[in-house]
């Protein structure tokens, strides 16, 4: 037996555990995001890849997102949200073949109409993953943890099924203390960092399904602490993405070129002030439809873009909620990375 041979338990427990982050009571887009790694088949710009990092492999990612809001005049006083601008920093290490740990360093720029701009570092965040998959390894099918030959997609493992499970935390190191033009401290909602540790859970899963096609899903639960100022809302999110691999030339200049569809939803519990009372114009429900590529050079270097259309929203009181997510005109995300 292969000494990655995960048994039917730990197999069970870990499927089980996959399909029940998304339900747990109470990733996000607006603060870190998925992990876009530079290699492998189907790896989409904001559903997660279920791929580790190969032992020894070290990757660096940059991802933006621009969120431009839709204004109103009836939020004159004290001011349309303008735009918020996100920048995600990432550093990863293949501790085995099936381990990989992550360090996101954010960054955010959130205008406000008449208030300014608020900006800074928002909170660190450390990430830990891993891979396993269904599929063959000399012979047998099974359960297995990743090995070199899964992570870097080699031919025989084209057609596994790829699974991953992250777990998160965030140290509450970022910016709290912003104030606008009028001297006053920003809300939270307006800070780079929220004061607070948040904690989170995701599972992956992708599967070449036709010749060049992959479909990849995760689902993510996110879960922000109380502070003296309230407590933002949970999220939870799920995930899904098509790729289509429209060129691929292992080591060549131009390696891949991938085209991708997403549909990304987004479930947002209620904020609570900090008398612990939840605000009803908060929190509601999100689409959204994502239109994307991706380009690969010399299988290490990778950069992919995305805009995310608000295609449908049920949200608790949306004509209070200017500002809110499902509620932008658009975001527009890319992102780089290189693994080496």
């Amino acid at each position: 037996m292969s000494k990655n041979n995960l048994s039917p338990t730990i197999a069970i427990a870990s499927m089980l555990s996959l399909m029940l982050s998304g339900f747990i009571t109470g990733n996000a887009w607006a603060h870190h995001g998925a992990v876009s790694a530079a290699f492998g088949p189907g790896t989409p710009v904001e559903t997660s890849s279920p791929l580790t990092l190969v032992k020894g492999m070290w990757l660096l990612y940059e991802k933006c997102q621009y969120v431009p809001y839709k204004k109103y005049d009836r939020f004159d006083e004290p001011g349309n949200l303008d735009s918020f601008t996100f920048y995600n920093t990432l550093i990863g290490y293949g501790v085995t073949d099936y381990f990989t740990p992550y360090l996101i360093l954010p960054y955010a720029v959130k205008e406000q109409d008449d208030l300014g701009t608020s900006e800074g570092f928002g909170d660190v965040e450390i990430l830990f993953q891993l891979g396993f998959k269904y599929g063959n390894r000399n012979g047998i099918k099974d359960w297995y943890l990743f090995d070199n030959d899964d992570s870097t997609g080699a031919d025989y493992t084209m057609n596994d099924l790829k699974c991953s499970i992250l777990a998160g935390l965030t140290v509450p190191n970022g910016t709290t203390t912003n104030k606008d033009n009028h001297d006053e401290t920003f809300g939270l909602g307006m800070q780079p960092g929220f004061g607070a540790p948040t904690f989170s859970i995701t599972g992956v899963v992708s599967k070449m399904v036709l010749p060049s096609f992959t479909l990849g899903a995760d689902t993510v639960f996110r879960t922000f602490t109380q502070t003296n100022e309230g407590k933002a809302a949970n999220e939870w999110r799920v995930n899904v993405a098509g790729v289509y691999d429209i060129y691929e030339k292992k080591g060549a200049w131009l390696s891949r070129f991938d085209v991708i569809g997403e549909a990304n939803y987004l479930h947002l519990t209620k904020d609570i002030d900090e008398n612990r009372l939840e605000d009803p114009a908060t929190g509601g429900d999100i689409l959204y439809l994502t239109p994307g590529v991706r380009i690969t050079f010399a299988d290490r270097l990778s950069m992919g873009a995305a805009v995310m259309f608000p295609t449908w929203t049920n949200l608790n009181q949306k004509d209070e909620q200017q500002g809110a997510e499902g509620l932008e005109e658009y975001r527009l995300s890319t992102a780089v990375s290189y693994s080496f």
